[in-house]
């Protein structure tokens, strides 16, 4: 009996002994709040609209600045004949991929009306700063090209130089409706570059004029800008 006594003492005396043990649990990290690492969905989705707007026009201006800088590279005071055919060829080509940028970004804009009410404020002269200075790369890149190879802007692009004017068009038609005056504030800033703009749309009236019966309403609306301005 007294051994079994010992026994009962030492079988109490271990349990006691590993309860008091720190477990393997006990010794394991926290488990880390990974929730605060990850961004926020809902900052995300609650952007402002017209912000985004900008950010669409900003990336835009920088993608149509790498086609620009291909254009002007390609063109030097010294070249030959066949020199001046490979020129206007990748100027043509480039400013195609000028119009499919401004075309997919008029597409994008649009998508965003119904969640834009009217931009104002310094948002408003960021947008319409960016606008210009897009429309003046174009425009004294074009001028560029056609006063050093001596050709008109029709020359250079045929066809392509009315689907631009049309985008171009399409777009500040799209920002007016988000931007009170935006057309009248931005012609106003061009007039700077009046004179440019007039040498690199001169004599597209005339050929417009010829065109906007087959065509129809696009051209007219792009013929009575150049109208304004030539």
């Amino acid at each position: 009996m007294r051994f079994l006594n010992f026994g009962l003492v030492a079988l109490s005396s271990l349990f006691a002994a590993s309860s008091a043990a720190p477990t393997a649990a006990t010794e394991l990290p926290a488990v880390k709040d990974l929730t605060t690492t990850l961004p926020s969905v809902e900052v995300e989705l609650n952007r402002r609209t017209d912000s985004v707007v900008y950010e669409k026009l900003q990336i835009t201006l920088v993608e149509v600045k790498k086609h620009t800088v291909i254009i002007n590279s390609t063109v030097s005071s010294a070249y030959s004949v066949a020199d001046k055919s490979k020129i206007i060829a990748t100027v043509k080509s480039e400013v195609v991929l000028i119009v499919q940028l401004l075309t997919t970004v008029v597409s994008e804009i649009t998508v965003l009306l119904t969640d834009v009410t009217t931009i104002t404020g310094s948002l408003k002269d960021d947008i319409i700063s960016i606008v210009v200075e897009l429309l003046v790369e174009i425009l004294l890149t074009l001028n560029h090209v056609i006063t050093t190879l001596k050709i008109t802007i029709f020359e250079l692009l045929g066809p392509v130089i009315f689907a631009l004017l049309a985008v171009i068009v399409h777009l500040l038609a799209i920002l007016n409706v988000i931007i009170v005056d935006l057309l009248k504030i931005v012609f106003n800033l061009l007039g700077g570059v009046a004179g440019i703009l007039s040498h690199v749309l001169a004599g597209l009236g005339a050929i417009i004029g010829g065109l906007v019966g087959v065509v129809g309403g696009v051209l007219g609306l792009v013929g009575g800008i150049v109208s304004c301005v030539v």
